[in-house]
């Protein structure tokens, strides 16, 4: 197998990898059907109208029901969307077929170490990781054959697929993320320093959110450049991760499911139980739950259904005023911003961002768009247009302006030693029906 540091080769990737990010307002975009209430979007937005939060299910209660017993030690959970989990049941060495509806299991195959992840490709196959032998695994559903995936992982605790013939492995022992490549068991190391990542998730937009087991936080990782940020904190010790409508649902050890809004950053616990290993959802947003000390699988569900994203606001209209005054040197980086004002008669939820670079000698930094609000830094991808690497297109970004509210963006732009003091670049934003460009003097 081989091993590849980050900083030692470009990456290739589709322009959907090459990934820009902008940051926005809180956003109540649904989630999960225990949890959302349907008048989400619009009771987060002022607090007098907000309804009370409900309170969160216990397990077992009504609003939980035992699907599945009797296991070794469940950990990871994966769905197939056809009314099937699959279980890597721990130290057992086991990864096990439940059948949702009437509880049935079946062995699908043993001998995998100590497992405590698993990942479907949707192809018949089942992608386990093997904390003790450092190992992924692919094994195939319908004969439970095995085969080495990769090998010198360190300890692989959770697993997620890209789709594009990629795998994501979160490694406890080495406080490190890898992406691994699943025809040939290349990895690369994506990130170090996360404290004891177990669950790892995918938005298929080139971002995953780790769950850090020791700090109790959620991060989110560019697999692009493998920069990462705290999405969430206080937490305790979180072990699996799953998404859903832009939120981040995470089982925690000590018995609590999580709810975290991806863009808000606001959390609060939606169910509890003794015990909470792993989370996987299906596409109506219930809960499926591991409990390592109850050994069971649970679903939690109280019956409702989850709050669709607002739709982009296609009639949206804003006033757009470039910050002024702003200076940078040749070759080191530039920070344009510019205030967005809602001045139509609506609210503005999700919004289409398109970023154009100005003249030679600029180019981007960290492709981010950053904004401040109470203190929080939020994140929303974007991804540079093809065949023009000075654009980037953000989609559907959740500006959440209600009329006359305002906002500053920001980004960083590097700029080349070539460019002279006196000199002007630029930066141009199209942002609803407005377009305005923010420059910069070379000093």
């Amino acid at each position: 197998m081989h091993t590849i540091e980050r900083n030692s080769r470009t990456r290739a990737r589709s322009s959907r990898w090459l990934t820009a990010a902008v940051t926005v307002a809180a956003v109540a975009s649904g989630g999960i059907a225990l949890a959302t209430p349907a008048n989400a979007a619009e009771t987060q937005t002022a607090a007098p109208a907000a309804a009370p939060a409900p309170d969160p299910l216990d397990c077992p209660s009504a609003g939980c029901r035992r699907v599945a017993e009797g296991f070794t030690n469940p950990s990871g959970v994966a769905l197939d969307g056809h009314g099937k989990a699959y279980v890597a049941d721990g130290s057992s060495g086991n990864l096990v077929e439940i059948d949702l509806a009437s509880g049935a299991r079946h062995e699908i195959t043993t001998g995998l170490g100590n497992t405590l992840g698993v990942a479907l490709d949707g192809e018949g196959h089942a992608y386990s990781t093997s904390t003790s032998t450092g190992k992924l695994y692919r094994v195939d559903l319908s004969t439970g054959q095995k085969s080495e995936v990769a090998t010198g992982l360190g300890g692989p605790h959770r697993v997620a697929l890209e789709g594009n013939g990629k795998a994501v492995v979160t490694d406890h022992v080495n406080n490190r993320v890898w992406e691994v490549d699943l025809t040939d068991g290349r990895k690369d190391e994506v990130t170090t320093g996360i404290g004891n990542p177990h669950g790892v998730a995918l938005d298929g937009k080139g971002t995953a959110y780790v769950a850090a087991f020791n700090e109790g936080k959620l991060y989110a990782v560019d697999l692009n450049t493998g920069r990462k940020s705290v999405v969430a904190d206080g937490l305790g010790g979180v072990s699996g991760v799953a998404l859903s409508n832009g939120h981040a649902y995470l089982a925690q050890q000590g018995g609590k499911l999580w709810d975290v809004d991806l863009h808000s950053r606001a959390k609060r616990t939606v169910a509890t139980s003794k015990h909470m290993w792993d989370v996987a959802l299906d596409k109506d947003g219930t809960a499926y739950v591991t409990d390592n000390t109850g050994k069971v699988l649970w679903r939690i569900n109280d019956g409702g259904t989850p709050a669709p994203p607002p739709p982009p606001s296609g009639d949206a209209k804003v006033d757009l005023k470039p910050v002024p005054d702003i200076t940078a040197k040749p070759g080191e980086t530039a920070v344009p911003r510019i205030n967005v004002k809602n001045t139509g008669g609506k609210r503005i939820g999700n919004q289409d961002i398109t970023l154009k670079l100005g003249p030679e000698g600029v180019k981007w930094g960290f492709n981010v768009v950053y904004q401040d609000r109470d203190g929080n830094l939020v994140e929303a991808p974007c991804h540079v247009v093809d065949g023009d690497a000075g654009t980037s297109l953000c989609k559907d970004v959740p500006l959440n302006l209600d009329p006359g509210q305002s906002v500053e963006l920001r980004t960083e732009v590097n700029t080349d030693k070539s460019l002279k003091p006196g000199d002007m670049p630029s930066i141009t934003w199209h942002i609803a029906d407005k377009t305005a460009k923010t420059d910069w003097l070379m000093k």
